[in-house]
Formats: structure tokens, sequence, C-alpha cells
């Protein structure tokens, strides 16, 4: 678990994690959605990825983010030793990022987390799926309230992150396949608030051996909404075709563009 806890540190930085802190700027998960103030500040920070949002974008953004980052320290965790985590404190942190040659300043979450012994592997999906799925549904009901976002909306945003970080995390560890199996048995359990059809992983190619994994969306960010929106490439809103054709471009953009 250690050893997963420093690959996650040292591989993306855009998110934090502590398994062991004596830090009194932790709040509990309930204490730091229920603090109007922190809510704000999560809202605000979303405009700095596009302008002209209104509370629907900045909340559909909002939870996206949220998800990513959480599925991103319980799923480094899970995937290299199929324990459990779940968040006993949580703050909102400005760290320093690395951009194009020089260094910005960011806002990420910072996660402290408890862990919960291993099971077999179809118990270890079930126990993922349902404490991830507690640690949400109270920020979605939350958000829906401020913001007016449905939690169906909201939901499938959440099996977005969840799919999306599991294959950056795969990607990165030399275990595409294996990560995606696992988040798709997380995911599209039945009865789940997560389940969305739309929802899945299918590889495009651009020109052999030119290949990548990504994964199409079951819920949409409302980007298009923004000033000079657009869809993303992988947006439940376009058509299968479509977004085959735009991902393929992107694939022969980075292979150009690749020194």
């Amino acid at each position: 678990m250690a050893a997963a806890v420093d690959w996650l540190v040292a591989a993306i930085p855009e998110v934090a994690c502590s398994v062991a802190t004596s830090d009194a700027n932790f709040q509990s998960p309930d204490d730091f959605w229920s603090d109007a103030a922190n809510v704000e500040t999560c809202l605000a920070y979303q405009d700095r990825f596009a302008s002209g949002m209104d509370d629907k974008v900045r909340a559909a953004h909002l939870i996206a983010f949220y998800s990513h980052q959480l599925s991103l320290v319980a799923g480094a965790i899970y995937l290299a030793s199929g324990l459990v985590a779940s968040v006993s404190g949580l703050r909102f942190e400005t760290y320093l990022r690395p951009f194009d040659g020089r260094t910005l300043a960011a806002g990420r979450f910072h996660f402290f987390v408890k862990l919960s012994p291993g099971e077999n592997k179809g118990e270890a999906a079930r126990s993922f799926h349902d404490v991830f799925v507690a640690q949400l549904k109270p920020v979605i009901a939350l958000v829906k309230q401020r913001c007016g976002l449905s939690a169906r909306a909201q939901w499938r945003l959440a099996a977005d992150g969840l799919a999306g970080a599991f294959l950056e995390i795969g990607r990165r560890r030399g275990e595409e396949d294996a990560a995606t199996e696992q988040a798709l048995a997380i995911v599209k359990r039945a009865h789940s608030p997560l389940a969305s059809p739309e929802l899945h992983f299918e590889k495009i190619v651009a020109e052999a051996p030119h290949a990548r994994t990504y994964r199409m969306r079951g819920g949409c960010c409302l980007y298009y909404r923004t000033d000079a929106g657009d869809f993303c490439d992988a947006c439940v809103l376009l058509d299968p075709e479509v977004r085959r054709e735009r991902l393929r471009a992107h694939l022969l953009d980075r292979r150009h563009s690749s020194p």
C-alpha cells in the first residue's frame, strides 16, 4: 500500500494523498462539504478551465474534477494492493506544478484515507463500488441543491471520472487492460447509480501501429456551453463515428508533433 501511495505522489502530483498525519488542517468529508466557503471555493476554481460558465457548468466540472481525483487516489491503492480506501479527511489546497517550461499555481484535493482489508476479486469490486458511491452521495446531493444539476447527470460524470482515472493509472503502470477491466467491474454493476450503457473503453487506431485506448463518456461536462466551448472528443453527445474520427485525428497530431 505504501508503495502505491509513493508511486501516486511521484507519478500524478495533481492529486495528494496521506495515510498517516497529525495535520489539523484536514476536515472530515462531511464537515468539508457542509462548509459553504469550501463549496464556493471549489466551484469558483472551475472558472479557470473556461470562461462563461454558469452554475450548472461549474457543477459538472466540479463533480468530474472531484470524482476523478478521488478515483486516482483510491484506484492507485486498489489496483496495486486490492485494498479499498475511504476518505476520512479532506482539504482543497494550492500547489505548484510545472507547465510548458514554467511553474503555475493550481488547486487539488488532498485526501487523508483509511484502508479496508483486501478481499477476493469479486467482493473487492463490490466493496470499492459501495464505498465510492457512499462517499459521493452527499456531495452530489449538495451540488444538486446548490447548482441545480441533476443527480443522474452527476453520477454519469462520476462514473466517467472513475473510468478515466483507472485508465490513466493502468496506462502509466503498464497494466492498462487489467485496470480497465477492474473499472468496468465497478461502474457496470446492476442497479448502480454509476451504471451507464454509453460508458465504455474503445481502442482507436490511426495509422498502424499507432493506437490508443480511450474512455468513451457516458456523461457530459457541458463544456460546449461555455464561451468558445466545444464538444470533448469523447463526448457522449457526439455520434460514435464522429468521436472516432476526432480521436484518430488527435492521435495523428500527437504522432506528428512528437520529437
